[in-house]
């Protein structure tokens, strides 16, 4: 059996292990490529470091704010390119000189009239002629919104570009008034062949838009806008220890720490970069691993518990990485806080704090300025989670999210003002980033739900629900061993005031309390508390038999625990709350009635295990008190003290709580407790007259 145990732990071991080889890769293989600059720095405070040297030859990147004013300035300043179509004025002039002379032979004119309007035929086609010349532009919706005064636009004549204010060109409307002006002075037997015909017809737009042009000539500025302002020689002095980092400085530095890290052409050894990159990500996982392993040991040993805490650690920098790759993304909308809210709900906060670090710590590679970004990312989870006190309060969540919120926009535009001095410098957009990190928040309880049920987890809403006496298993207790069920809460009471006092989860050991003797229900009257008529069924068994049907309640009880679907952490407070102390009362009555026989202790142990947690222990001790105290023939402060005494001194003596994280000190602090709650349950009564 020892042997399976061992084969057993060996197998477990090597899984966990795994787990963290695995994690370790594939944080390792994420991992920014390029080698990684090696100071920080922060605008409008002293360089910290050496003489800072240029090592090689590079170009100062301008700002990404002083590209887009460029860009924007380009943008607005664009030249709209037309085309002048001179076939279109000589088409419509051909066809107004055909449609004129129809019209005045259909009247029957002779020779004396046909001067007169040939004359005005030649007067209203100059007016077109000029109107031709001057150009009609036609109406495209790349002129909608447009000022005509205010744009410019350039026409190509004979392969030359000649800029144009959109005032000195006709639209379709404004020639046809300009023509019909011109004509008013004909003579009437012109006006009568005018009356015949449409001017429309022989006006339209010969100054036509040229996208492909246009294109072409912006995207010929957008080449020869550059990226870049300057170059430093290599061995040129860039900043000296101890002045002041100014926006120009800021710059010049920024743009040697991209050339380091983008170009590869500086003299990097990069298979000694990825080996230092391997090695560093290594030692972050093993003091993750010492951490867990010197303060929460039961983690260690838990496949679930650890796949889980190593998962978000990776999934976490995964985002990261995909952010910091992705232009339509920001780094500020993505929700680290988070990781330790989950933490702090499955676990406790000094594990959760930990493990948040070691996760902005890794994701602090993949962006500018990481010391910022940890602070900032540090302190509003630290608001996250002390803000979040209890899920089961109504709106927590919401509140939880306004003020994470409110906590990353006060140090971003802290932070901003530090380095720019100046309100106008500071980015909205960014705020706007994280007030989708605070909504992201809200996404907590979908997310928990999902958690507990795969790794089989426990949260505070779930504990509270648990806790709920109308659950069916509850009253299902409280129906066929309705004494066992008073205990049960007496028990509850005890053992959440002294976790209270001692530390640990209150919610957890009462909801432990209320289903610790559930097995009970299986044969309630073989159990002091729920005698009613004085009889006892034990009085026809003999002390094995005994013994076995109280020793029975506890495998029973972990039966319809499993059969119900309680959590494991419930379960184990079935298990544990007799440890492996044996049924006392049946075991000494045994063997005073057989001297002479020798008795194997083992047919009146409980199954066990020992308790392995704070709360099992305290559960353990509260149980034992309370039934004893039952059994009181005079309550006073002396007889109560001096039961829990001697009950928690043979438990302890026993060994029963060497497995559980609790301290001397713990123990005589929930002694302490115990007596002064039951000489308060059991205080001396004023007896009233009937």
């Amino acid at each position: 059996m020892n042997w399976t145990k061992g084969i057993a732990r060996f197998w477990n071991t090597i899984q966990i292990v795994l787990i963290y080889i695995i994690a370790i890769l594939l944080v390792y293989f994420m991992f920014p490529r390029e080698g990684k600059f090696r100071y920080e720095f922060t605008k409008n405070k002293p360089w910290m470091h050496e003489n800072l040297v240029a090592p090689f030859d590079f170009p100062i990147f301008k700002t990404d704010q002083q590209v887009q004013r460029e860009l924007d300035s380009l943008q607005n300043n664009e030249r709209l390119y037309f085309l002048h179509d001179s076939l279109v004025g000589k088409n419509m002039l051909t066809a107004f000189y055909r449609d004129y002379n129809s019209i005045a032979s259909s009247m029957g004119m002779g020779e004396n009239i046909s001067e007169r309007w040939s004359m005005t035929r030649q007067v209203i086609a100059g007016v077109l002629q000029e109107t031709y010349t001057m150009g009609i532009i036609e109406r495209h919706s790349v002129l909608e919104g447009k000022v005509p005064e205010q744009t410019p636009v350039m026409v190509l004549k004979d392969d030359l570009a000649e800029e144009y204010r959109l005032t000195a060109l006709f639209t379709l409307r404004s020639a046809y008034e300009y023509v019909s002006k011109e004509v008013e002075g004909a003579n009437a037997s012109a006006l009568t062949i005018l009356s015949r015909m449409n001017l429309n017809d022989y006006l339209g737009p010969n100054i036509m838009y040229d996208e492909a042009m246009t294109l072409k000539v912006h995207q010929a500025a957008l080449d020869e806008l550059t990226l870049t302002q300057g170059m430093v020689q290599s061995g040129q002095l860039i900043i000296a220890t101890g002045e002041l980092v100014t926006q120009s400085d800021f710059l010049i530095i920024e743009s040697l720490r991209n050339e380091y890290e983008a170009n590869p052409n500086v003299g990097k050894n990069y298979l000694v970069v990825y080996l230092g990159q391997l090695l560093l990500i290594t030692l972050i996982f093993m003091a993750l691993f010492w951490f867990i392993y010197y303060f929460r040991k039961d983690i260690l040993t838990n496949r679930r518990q650890t796949l889980f805490t190593l998962m978000l650690i990776v999934v976490m920098v995964g985002v990261t990485r995909a952010a910091s790759t992705q232009e339509a993304v920001s780094i500020y909308v993505i929700p680290f806080v988070l990781v330790p809210i989950f933490l702090k709900t499955f676990f406790d906060i000094r594990y959760a704090l930990f493990v948040y670090m070691i996760t902005l710590l890794l994701a602090g590679f993949w962006v500018p300025n990481s010391y910022q970004f940890v602070l900032m990312n540090f302190l509003a989870g630290l608001v996250g989670v002390f803000s979040l006190r209890s899920y089961y309060k109504r709106g927590i969540l919401f509140y939880t999210a306004i003020f994470v919120l409110a906590a990353y926009t006060v140090i971003y535009i802290i932070l901003t003002l530090l380095q720019e001095g100046d309100f106008s410098q500071i980015n909205w957009i960014n705020v706007l980033w994280l007030a989708g990190n605070g909504l992201l928040i809200l996404t907590v309880y979908p997310l928990v739900f999902l958690f507990e049920r795969i790794f089989g987890f426990l949260s505070d809403a779930t504990l509270f629900e648990m806790s709920d006496t109308n659950q069916p298993l509850l009253r299902a207790l409280a129906e066929k061993a309705p004494g066992t069920f008073q205990h049960s809460m007496q028990v509850a009471s005890l053992a959440e005031e002294a976790v209270l006092k001692v530390g640990g989860n209150s919610l957890l050991v009462r909801a432990g309390a209320l289903y610790h003797d559930i097995g009970k229900m299986e044969n309630p009257y073989y159990f002091i508390e729920n005698l009613q008529d004085g009889s006892n069924p034990h009085d026809e068994l003999d002390e094995r038999s005994s013994a076995q049907l109280i020793i029975g309640h506890v495998l029973k009880g972990v039966e319809i625990a499993k059969k119900h679907n309680l959590n494991e952490k419930i379960i184990d407070f079935i298990r544990t709350h007799h440890g492996t102390g044996t049924v006392q009362y049946f075991y000494r009555t045994y063997l005073n009635t057989n001297p002479d026989e020798e008795v194997d202790i083992n047919e009146f142990r409980y199954p066990g295990p020992k308790p392995s947690s704070k709360e099992n222990a305290i559960l353990m001790m509260a149980d034992s008190v309370e039934a004893a105290s039952r059994t009181l023939k005079a309550y006073t402060r002396e007889s109560i003290s001096e039961l829990v005494e001697n009950i928690v001194s043979f438990q302890t003596e026993e060994e029963q709580y060497t497995e559980a994280d609790i301290t001397f000190a713990d123990i005589s602090t929930i002694k302490e407790i115990f007596k002064n709650r039951l000489t308060n349950i059991y205080h001396s009564r004023i007896e009233y007259p009937v």
